[in-house]
């Protein structure tokens, strides 16, 4: 991948982004050095990789890395026979003990995580080395007494020659105290020797090794002879100590030499892992819908267009205005135009750097229906690169760039050019502009470029290959929105921004008459285009609301049937239930009689009373067998619909407005929120005038509450608290169902949304949309009512 691409595309900030989310040294290494992959098959794998950590990462499991060290230094040392310190043995093993547990977490997923499973096939198992560091050394980094036999033994019998020491030194102080020869009762050391301080008048008078004097000579430091043998027997226990220390430092770091090779792979692979993990974290970090945790291969292609939907570069901060723009496929290329600020150069990055992540397995800050082409060279000359030192003014060193770009340019090539033709001649730098457009196009190469020639924005207009694209800029704040529009080109603002920072009408004037006719037309009919587009956007919006309402009358309808049937079938078994009871009883009845009748011992009055009461049972029982037939809603109105009347209508959660008084057909053309009807004026239960000078009455339900709430980009404590007070709304209004938009992104908005719905007691039941509709990243809850 071009150097110069990667850096004027600052992708090595976004790589410093990625080392910090790296758990340890070698990852954070690594990450500065991951660069876009230019052949498809390896910058698949690498976006296969992170998609496989982030499905781990969504059902909860952890690879491990805490206790991970960079040991490359400590490995390679052993290799060659170098003895290793405690400290270095034990991180070492710790390390190594994190990269087999980091092994043996994927193995058990090497079904969903194929992948990783092959990096996890680089470390081996390194159990026999930990064991023996982890019972050799001690956590603070010290040999254990039963890292060998002998070092135990050595360390018992050192022990006690220490305490017989001890004992003969204070021995040998005491008696000089009494003698009156010690120059304080202090027992102390010098050369690792034990020494008592004696006056120096009296040195005579004790036998010893004189080890030391004071600085004023009144002191002289001296090992008791009784001392000395003692003292020998604790040096010699000490010397065998050490090379019993040295000599399982020596065997460890041989065991750790010996498998140099293997635990280099195994930390590396560990360090790998560790990358893809930072890229999965900087991914949640910045809202990254890809890559999914399902197939890369539905929007990462070798080949055909780019779509990117919302895209937001990663090194913006505060409120970052998404970029949607398509390049490739039908379009080989789109020419930016606008105002200076306005934000061409950052759609231009936007789609350079997204690219860049892309083929580097980094996840990328976008929306879903996002697709990305993996192109084998991106190039790309952005910004002011005018150099004192070189002498090279800015039209030079864009040039140099461009000179540069066409000797490499070939078919499948990304090329980004930022300000095209700028620095010259305006009529010369469009002729330039429009000759390397063609020979890129022809090449076969894609390309965004932006520019301020309005002659580009013909060419691009009239030629199938290019598409126009611009900025939006706000006339009366004076400010750029930042929005991209794709299939129009920029508006020139120039007088109207110079009339409103206050330019006089006679220079505006003047300006004016020095331009053609036909540069106004052209920019009326931008204009009315722009007008144009804007309304039918609105219009399809309408249109889609009304869609979406009719939806949810649908599936209320639906619903109230389904429970009118449920209903209908339990009355009518319960029913049935009561008849054969009555049956049953009134059976047992007559055969009661009948065996009196044949005993002779036979009560007509109570005979009599018991056919009464059956008759009465079975007239019941007709009666309840009888269909029922609702009464019809008796109309609360007393006069004529009219047009501006708010309505009622049966079987419809939500008011209305008349729009035509009663046809000749009976019926009522209706507005029910963005839905347009006719119904049956029986259907209608009440009527609300509209008010004086034509306003409408106050609705009962309140306000109208649109069926959809876009929660996307809050907290989950804000959202929370909005969705609340939407839902109440909602309900009082009448509505149905509700679209609570919460985008995918880490999960955790969507998890608290619903968790809500389910305890809530207006909601009967939610569930995702369907995958047209957002999927998981749109959740409909069906009201109760």
């Amino acid at each position: 991948m071009d150097e110069h691409t990667i850096r004027v595309l600052e992708f090595e900030k976004v790589l410093a982004l990625l080392a910090d989310e790296a758990a340890f040294s070698i990852g954070r290494e690594l990450a500065m050095a991951v660069r876009p992959e230019t052949e498809y098959d390896r910058a698949f794998e690498l976006q296969a990789q992170s998609a496989e950590m982030r499905a781990l990462d969504q059902m909860g499991i952890d690879v491990p890395f805490s206790g991970a060290h960079d040991i490359r230094g400590a490995i390679r040392a052993a290799g060659i026979g170098q003895l290793l310190e405690p400290g270095d043995l034990v991180e070492s093993a710790q390390t190594l003990r994190t990269a087999w547990s980091a092994h043996r977490v994927i193995e058990k997923l090497r079904d969903r995580a194929p992948q990783l499973a092959l990096i996890a096939d680089e470390i081996s198992d390194f159990r026999r080395f930990t064991d023996e560091v982890e019972r050799a050394i001690t956590p603070r980094g010290e040999v254990a007494d039963n890292a060998s036999e002998q070092l135990g033994t050595t360390r018992r019998e050192l022990r006690l020659a220490e305490s017989r020491l001890e004992q003969r030194a204070h021995a040998a102080l005491a008696d000089a105290i009494r003698r009156g020869v010690a120059q304080e009762g202090l027992l102390t050391e010098r050369n690792g020797r034990k020494v008592i301080p004696i006056k120096a008048d009296y040195r005579g008078q004790v036998q010893g090794i004189v080890h030391d004097v004071s600085s004023s000579g009144a002191t002289v430091f001296i090992e008791p002879m009784g001392v000395v043998d003692a003292g020998n027997q604790v040096r010699e226990l000490q010397l065998a100590e050490q090379r019993e220390v040295r000599r399982v430092l020596q065997r460890l770091s041989a065991i750790l030499g010996d498998m140099e090779a293997e635990a280099l792979r195994s930390t590396m692979a560990l360090a790998r892992l560790d990358v893809i993990t930072a890229k999965v974290r900087l991914g949640r970090r910045m809202k990254a819908a890809l890559p999914p945790p399902g197939e890369v291969a539905s929007w990462f292609k070798d080949g055909g267009a780019t779509v990117i939907k919302r895209g937001r570069h990663p090194l913006l901060r505060g409120e970052v205005v998404p970029t949607t723009i398509e390049v490739g496929g039908e379009y080989a290329g789109v020419l930016i135009t606008g105002p200076n600020t306005g934000g061409k150069t950052v759609a231009l990055k936007t789609l350079g750097l997204l690219t860049l992540m892309a083929q580097a397995g980094i996840p990328i800050p976008c929306d879903d229906g996002s697709r990305f082409a993996c192109y084998p060279r991106v190039y790309a000359d952005i910004g002011d690169e005018q150099s004192i030192e070189q002498s090279l003014s800015t039209f030079s060193s864009h040039m140099r760039n461009i000179i540069t770009i066409l000797a490499k340019a070939e078919p499948g090539t990304l090329v980004l050019l930022d300000e095209l033709g700028a620095g010259t001649d305006p009529a010369e730098g469009a002729a330039l502009a429009r000759a390397i457009l063609e020979t890129l196009l022809e090449r076969g190469c894609t390309l965004v470029a932006t520019t301020h020639h309005g002659e580009l924005k013909v060419f691009a207009h009239n030629d199938p290959r290019l598409r126009n694209a611009s900025v939006e800029f706000n006339i009366e704040t004076l400010s750029p929105t930042y929005h991209l529009t794709i299939g129009l080109p920029g508006q020139s603002n120039a007088l109207a921004i110079a009339r409103r920072l206050g330019l006089s009408d006679d220079v505006l004037q003047r300006a004016s008459d020095q331009l053609a006719p036909e540069h106004f037309e052209f920019e009326n009919l931008l204009g009315e285009i722009r007008s144009e587009r804007a309304a039918a956007s609105e219009a399809r919006h309408r249109e889609e609301l009304a869609h979406q309402e009719a939806e949810a009358l649908r599936l209320a309808l639906a619903e109230r049937r389904d429970t009118i049937e449920h209903e209908r079938t339990a009355i009518l078994a319960a029913a049935q239930r009561e008849a054969e009871d009555t049956l049953v009883r009134m059976r047992r009845e007559a055969d009661t009689l009948k065996r009196k009748a044949a005993a002779r011992d036979f009560d007509v009055r109570s005979a009599d009373d018991t056919l009464k009461q059956m008759g009465a049972d079975l007239e019941k029982l007709t009666a309840a067998a009888k269909p029922k037939r609702a009464t019809p809603a008796v109309v609360s109105f007393r006069r004529e619909v009219l047009p501006g009347d708010v309505i009622h209508v049966r079987d419809i959660p939500q008011l209305g407005e008349a729009l035509s008084p009663v046809g000749d057909d009976g019926r009522v053309e209706v507005q029910c929120g963005s839905l347009r009807m006719k119904v049956s004026v029986d259907r209608i239960d009440r009527i609300e005038q509209a008010g004086p000078s034509g306003e409408k009455v106050a609705v009962p339900t309140g306000p109208p509450v649109s069926m959809e709430l876009d929660l996307r980009g809050q907290r989950a404590e804000a959202a929370l608290e909005q969705f609340e007070a939407y839902l109440d709304g909602a309900f009082r209004a009448g509505l149905p169902f509700v679209r609570i938009i919460h985008g995918k992104g880490t999960g955790a908005l969507r998890a608290a949304i619903r968790e809500a719905l389910a305890n809530h007691p207006l909601v009967r039941r939610f569930e995702s949309a369907s995958p047209q509709d957002g999927g998981d990243g749109v959740t409909i809850a069906l009201l109760a009512g």
